[in-house]
């Protein structure tokens, strides 16, 4: 019993060992929810951002527009009961004849009062109203492809801008490494240099201007910090988090793998290829088709309007209601407005307005899209330009560093020559960065202003 009761004990040592333990340790699958890759940060963005969430309840709200316009064409039912008093000579004779009590001997002038208890149902349905109905539906489902476009366009621009904040993001973390590689430097030569200034072989000034561009190396790894973390501010509220939320990038993410976009080799392609793929002109097409059915619609109220309805009902004065004593009516209805004050030519003459603005919307539209496939593809090249030319410039700036290094080591060259070739090679790594991340975000942008970037984030997904 004695060493079953150890046993035991020990056990319960253990588990508790093991629970404090774990209460420790670091919570893996919470750092991995935090940890921010592009992929993930543009399908966050799909279902976060309020802009694009925004339009989709305007598909909804378009949707039941359309099902609303679509009421009209089904009969109207409603069931009505009604309960009356009075003297009023035709009320008596009308309600008494429906119940079937109209008293022989009565007299017209003065019948008496009554009450009456009606209860029915009633029905109807529109016959014709001119067209309206049906080019009231016509609108409606042309609004609703327009909302669609619209939440294309939506999607296509965050998405553009999700990435290239995402890459701007990276952009200032790489310039937070270079300052931090510069620090780092600039210290180590100083180390160097004061161990040397206290054995008599170097001059003060030198030590001087060593912690002079120490202070300056500092001061612009503070500034990258600070860029950087903004940046990371200005992504999370276009991923729709709420504020204050953390999250830490990808340590190793490859741009040119995992945001991939093939686009055209030529303006010409580029730009026949956008005519058929922007949100934006399928949306110009709607409206222009929207202000055709609105004239269209104008120009319906010079139609009449037919209508079919039908009445059942019983009629008593004590609720003895009786079946064989029921009531119904039907009718057809024709109604044409003659003359209205001219309100449906006013109507017209605004809907044909509204027509030429959105036909010259469309022509506005076509020139701005030019304008942005150009545009794009002028960055693009010239990000590619100064790729090359940074890539270069960082070799060349190493080179010369490590050069400029050993003589100023070996007492060949003055402090300041080493410090200029420190700042190169800060300098030259700063644009390569910059070249580097402007260039993917050109090709983003290019794939923006073809119209393409959110139908094959769909298609990867």
């Amino acid at each position: 019993m004695k060493y079953a009761n150890l046993s035991f004990k020990n056990i319960l040592i253990l588990v508790f060992l093991i629970a404090a333990t774990s209460s420790v340790l670091p919570d893996v699958s919470r750092a991995e929810d935090h940890l921010l890759t592009l992929e993930t940060a543009i399908s966050t963005a799909l279902e976060n951002n309020p802009d694009i969430r925004m339009t989709r309840t305007l598909i909804k709200k378009a949707e039941a527009s359309v099902k609303k316009t679509e009421a009209v064409f089904r009969p109207r039912v409603t069931a009505f009961s009604e309960l009356s008093a009075g003297d009023a000579p035709s009320a008596f004779l009308f309600k008494t004849i429906d119940q079937r009590k109209l008293p022989p001997d009565i007299d017209f002038n003065d019948p008496g009062s009554f009450t009456n208890m009606e209860v029915g149902i009633m029905a109807g349905i529109n016959l014709y109203n001119g067209g309206k109905n049906r080019l009231e539906k016509q609108l409606a489902q042309k609004k609703l492809a327009d909302r669609t476009a619209l939440a294309l366009q939506t999607e296509n621009d965050r998405i553009a801008a999700v990435i290239q904040m995402f890459f701007t993001a990276l952009k200032a973390r790489e310039y937070t490494f270079i300052a931090r590689t510069s620090v780092q430097t600039v210290e180590e030569q100083l180390d160097m240099m004061t161990v040397r200034f206290r054995g008599g072989s170097v001059l003060k000034s030198d030590i001087l201007s060593l912690k002079v561009r120490l202070a300056e190396a500092k001061k612009k790894m503070v500034e990258s910090k600070n860029t950087f973390a903004s940046t990371l501010t200005a992504l999370a509220t276009l991923l729709g988090h709420t504020p204050g939320h953390s999250f830490s990038l990808d340590p190793d993410p490859d741009p040119d793998s995992t945001c991939a976009v093939t686009f055209p080799v030529s303006i010409d392609q580029a730009w026949a290829l956008a005519l058929e793929k922007r949100p934006e002109l399928h949306r110009a097409k709607q409206q222009i088709d929207m202000a055709r059915t609105a004239v269209s619609l104008a120009a319906s109220g010079y139609r009449p309007r037919v209508d079919l309805q039908a009445r059942w009902y019983m009629d008593s004065d004590d609720l003895s209601y009786n079946r064989s004593n029921d009531n119904y009516t039907a009718g057809l209805n024709v109604a044409w407005n003659l003359f209205d004050g001219f309100a449906t030519r006013a109507q017209i003459a605004e809907a044909r307005h509204e027509l030429e603005r959105a036909l010259e919307a469309r022509k506005k539209i076509r020139m701005q899209i030019y304008q942005d496939v150009k545009q794009a593809y002028l960055q693009h090249e010239n990000a590619q330009q100064r790729l090359l030319v940074a890539r270069s410039g960082v070799e060349m700036a190493e080179a010369s560093l490590h050069i400029v290094k050993k003589r100023y080591n070996g007492g060949a060259e003055p402090v300041t020559r080493y410090l200029e070739a420190e700042l190169d090679r800060t300098r030259a790594s700063i644009n390569k960065a910059a070249a580097f991340y402007d260039d993917k975000t050109a090709e983003i942008e290019i794939a923006r202003a073809i119209g393409t970037l959110s139908v094959l984030w769909s298609q990867e997904k």
